[in-house]
């Protein structure tokens, strides 16, 4: 394995495991914890050591005890500064890379440190599973592990929640709830009945051409221009539209209605919980250009980036069309854009500014020019949190954890023989 998919493993394991510790893992939780951390004070200026202990309890799953080994780590591959005063940190300064370098460094380090064969072989199983689910014994034969070591791997992924299990067709088969967890079932089946490796072509074939219009690309099937067989297509057809995928629809007078391809997580690493309705609106930019692009009325967009990208830069389309209400109308609903009335029939799209559309607008542009997405792992409210001063960052964990200890009232039924039992 590659050191930069084993920095993307180790942190999603950890990610998974949240705050339950593992005996056998040793440098896994350390290096995973590491890449978290480091993700998410990408960018940041100076940090107080306090707060930074907060959030990254809070926020991140790692304990005060566990952050220091965390920061020495990252200080040693020179992502962070620390400011001490003897042995007691004071401030932390961020110095870390872009995604590539930091997965590629961290990984380096943990080659280096070296992993013991219960963390090889869970990272092993989460590389694999990424990919697609597998069935179990399938899984073990093709792993060549001792029998008690894998079932024992399977068993802590299954307990920290990395992995999950379920049985289709007669067959246990394993998936990873991080890459599949929209209708996790439907995979699983359909793995059980046509085979991991057939997924697996499906979704390398998507990554390749996200947003495609399923139209489209059934065409190209059909005519033998496309690497998916029939049977493969099928596949993808059953998958998108059980809601697996999550297809974008778009329906115009000219075109009809047309559902838009896209792969459950759009990179690498696993999507984080905050970035799902980013990505859901990422996807809804890119249908809407390649509505024009391929199903166009009139002229045809020719290139999309460039149409994202002055999106990005200028928040508006300086032509103004007659299909702009049919092909941007889900931007609409979603609140990413207007659709401001020029006259006669034409419209211009401006995009409405928020932080949310900023983000979707660059995960877009990434989609259409590579497939895969970076910075999806990052959770925005820890970074906000460590952007606040102290103070707001206690009252917000305060208020957070009363949410979490407040009770449903009573039903009245109940209530009334509480009160009994109190009088007797």
């Amino acid at each position: 394995m590659d050191k930069k998919e084993l920095a993307i493993r180790c942190h999603e394991i950890q990610t998974g495991l949240a705050t339950k510790v593992v005996d056998d893992f040793e440098q896994l939780t350390l290096v995973g914890s590491a890449v978290r951390l480091a993700l998410h004070i990408q960018g940041l200026p100076t940090i107080e050591y306090e707060k930074l202990k907060l959030v990254a309890s809070h926020f991140l799953d790692i304990s005060p005890l566990a952050l220091k080994p965390v920061l020495e780590l990252l200080a040693e591959v020179e992502f962070v500064r620390l400011a001490t005063s003897g042995k007691t940190i004071d401030k932390v300064v961020p110095d870390v890379p872009y995604y590539e370098s930091l997965y590629d460094t961290i990984g380096e380090y943990a080659q280096g440190a070296g992993l013991n064969e219960t963390e090889q072989l869970s990272v092993e199983l989460l590389r694999r599973l990424a990919k697609s689910p597998e069935k179990l014994d399938a899984l073990r034969n093709s792993v060549g592990a001792d029998a008690r070591r894998f079932d024992r791997a399977v068993a802590l992924g299954l307990d920290g929640g990395y992995l999950k299990q379920s049985r289709h067709r007669g067959k246990e088969l394993l998936l990873s709830p991080a890459y599949f967890s929209e209708n996790a079932d439907i995979f699983a089946d359909t793995v059980a009945k046509s085979g991991a490796k057939s997924v697996q072509k499906v979704l390398a074939e998507v990554r390749k051409n996200q947003g495609l219009p399923l139209s489209v690309l059934q065409t190209a099937v059909a005519k033998g221009e496309s690497n998916l067989t029939p049977e493969d297509f099928n596949l993808l057809q059953r998958l998108a539209y059980d809601g697996v995928v999550r297809p974008p629809t778009i329906t115009t007078p000219h075109s009809g209605e047309n559902h838009f391809i896209f792969t459950p997580t759009p990179g690498n690493g696993a999507l984080a919980g905050s970035k799902r309705e980013i990505y859901e609106r990422a996807m809804a930019i890119v249908a809407a250009v390649r509505q024009g692009q391929y199903l166009p009325r009139a002229h045809a967009v020719r290139n999309p980036a460039a149409i994202i990208g002055q999106l990005m830069h200028h928040k508006k389309l300086n032509r103004a069309t007659t299909e702009a209400r049919d092909q941007y109308r889900n931007l609409q609903h979603l609140r990413i854009a207007k659709l401001v009335p020029s006259g006669a029939g034409y419209a211009e799209l401006h995009i409405i500014e928020s932080r949310e559309n900023d983000e979707a607008l660059d995960i877009a542009y990434q989609l259409v020019t590579g497939g895969e997405v970076s910075g999806i792992e990052v959770d925005e409210e820890a970074r906000r949190a460590l952007q606040q001063d102290q103070q707001y960052v206690e009252s917000l964990i305060a208020s957070a954890k009363l949410k979490e200890r407040s009770k449903a009232p009573l039903s009245e039924e109940h209530a009334h023989q509480l009160e009994i039992i109190f009088n007797k």
